[in-house]
C-alpha cells in the first residue's frame, strides 16, 4: 500500500483544464500568460476533420488573434522547424498550441526553443547544455493518437533528440470535441502505451507516493473504459477518461526513468514500424510475470491498481501480483475481440524470431529501471513471441 517517504521529488508544471467547454476557457488563460497572438500548429488529416476550426471558434469573443499551420508531416525535422521560426517571427506571434500528439508536440517543443532564444539554442539542447531561457508559452491539446511523451521534458525530430523540463507545456486542454474519435486500433496502442507506464512506474523502485497516485488514475481509467470506448467510440466521455489516463501515465512516466517493457516497445517498433503500444500491451504479461518469478519489488497491492479496490478487497495479498496478470490478459483477449486486425503474439507484428537478439544489447546496457539484464530483456521477447493470446 501507498507509505510515505521521509524524501522524494515530483515534478508536474502543466496546469490541466478538462472537461465539456474547458477549450472556451483558452483565451483567458492565454492572456493570463501574456499571450495576444498564438499559433496553433496540427496536421493536415486533423485539419481535414476540422479540428482547427473547433479550437478558433474558442476566440470568436476574444480580442485575441490567432494564426494556424496546419502542414505538420508523420516525420518533422530541423529544417520545418526553421521555417517556422521564420513563421512566428515575421508574424509577431507569441504563443504555441499543438493540435495533436506525436510530430504535432515534437515539433512544438523545438519551436519554441527557437523563438524564446536562437534557434542555435536546438543544437546546444541536443547536445546536452542546459536550458538558461524561460519559454514562451506553450499549450498542448491532445488527441488519443500519442507518442507516449507529449506532456513530458522530451522530444524527437528525426535523428535529434532534446530533453529539458522546460519543454513540458504550461497548459493542457482536454475537451471532448478536441479528443475526436480514432481507430480502434489506436485507441487500443495509445490505452495499452499508458498502461505500460503507469504499471512500470508502480513498480519503480523510486516511486513515491505521488508517483503512485498518477499510476492509480492513470490504470483506473485504463481499465473502466477501454473496452467501453473500443465498443463505441463515440464514447465522449470514455475518451476524456483515456486522455485523463495518458497525462497521468506520462506525467509519473517524466518522473521517473524508462522502463523494461516501454524500452523494448519502442525498439521492436522501430525495427518493424508498428506502433509501440500495440507491443508493449504483447509484452506486459511477461515483464509482470518475471517479476513474480524474481520477488525483487513486485507488490502485493498492484491487483487494487489493476483490478480497482472492489475486487482487490476480496484478494489474499499473495494472490494480488498473480490476479493483476490475468486480468491484464483478460483485457488484451477482449481488445483482440474487437479489433479485427490486433495481433496476438510479437511474431504476428512482423519480427522474425532471429531479429529478437539484435534487439536485446542496446535495452540491456541503456540504465533500464528495475536492474534488469539482457537475459531478462531476452526472456521477455521470446515468451512475447512464442506466446498467443
Amino acid at each position: 500500500m501507498l507509505q510515505p517517504q521521509s524524501a522524494y521529488a515530483f515534478y508536474s508544471p502543466t496546469k490541466i483544464l478538462s472537461g465539456n467547454k474547458a477549450l472556451e476557457n483558452l483565451p483567458v488563460e492565454l492572456d493570463g500568460m501574456n499571450a495576444v497572438k498564438p499559433l496553433i500548429l496540427t496536421t493536415p488529416g486533423l485539419s481535414a476533420r476540422g479540428m482547427e476550426k473547433v479550437v478558433a471558434s474558442a476566440f470568436a469573443d476574444s480580442n485575441l488573434t490567432i494564426g494556424v499551420f496546419a502542414g505538420i508531416p508523420a516525420q518533422p525535422d530541423l529544417k520545418l522547424v526553421r521555417e517556422l521560426y521564420g513563421l512566428y517571427r515575421d508574424n509577431g506571434y507569441d504563443a504555441i498550441i499543438a493540435l495533436g500528439g506525436g510530430p504535432v508536440m515534437d515539433t512544438a517543443k523545438a519551436l519554441n526553443v527557437a523563438v524564446s532564444g536562437r534557434p542555435e539554442d536546438l543544437e546546444s539542447l541536443a547536445d546536452r547544455n542546459p536550458l538558461t531561457k524561460k519559454l514562451r508559452p506553450l499549450v498542448a491539446i491532445l488527441n488519443l493518437d500519442l507518442s507516449g511523451c507529449e506532456m513530458t521534458r522530451y522530444a524527437s525530430l528525426g535523428p535529434v533528440s532534446l530533453t529539458s523540463p522546460a519543454l513540458i507545456p504550461n497548459l493542457m486542454i482536454i475537451d471532448s470535441r478536441t479528443v475526436p474519435e480514432e481507430e480502434r486500433k489506436t485507441l487500443a496502442a495509445t490505452a495499452l502505451m499508458s498502461m505500460t507506464q503507469a504499471v512500470e512506474a508502480c513498480l519503480h523502485p523510486a516511486r513515491n507516493p505521488l508517483t503512485d497516485a498518477y499510476a492509480y488514475g492513470a490504470a483506473r481509467f485504463i481499465m473502466e473504459n477501454i473496452i467501453n470506448v473500443l465498443r463505441n467510440p463515440s464514447d465522449r466521455q470514455g475518451r476524456l477518461a483515456l486522455a485523463n489516463a495518458a497525462f497521468f501515465a506520462q506525467t509519473v512516466f517524466d518522473n521517473l526513468a524508462p522502463g523494461m517493457v516501454y524500452e523494448s516497445g519502442m525498439a521492436m517498433s522501430r525495427s518493424c514500424r508498428t506502433n509501440p503500444g500495440l507491443i508493449m500491451g504483447l509484452l506486459l504479461p511477461h515483464f509482470l510475470l518475471l517479476e513474480m518469478k524474481k520477488e525483487t519489488i513486485v507488490r502485493n497491492d498492484l491487483y487494487l491498481f489493476i483490478g480497482g479496490p472492489e475486487a482487490f478487497a476480496g484478494t489474499m495479498a499473495e494472490a494480488s501480483p498473480r490476479k493483476a496478470v490475468d486480468r491484464i490478459v483478460e483485457i488484451l483477449l477482449e481488445i483482440q475481440v474487437l479489433v479485427a486486425d490486433f495481433p496476438r503474439s510479437i511474431r504476428d507484428v512482423g519480427i522474425k524470431r532471429e531479429d529478437l537478439e539484435s534487439l536485446i544489447p542496446p535495452l540491456g546496457t541503456a540504465g533500464v529501471r528495475g536492474g534488469y539484464g539482457p537475459q531478462d530483456i531476452r526472456d521477455i521477447m521470446e515468451k512475447a513471441w512464442e506466446t498467443r493470446f
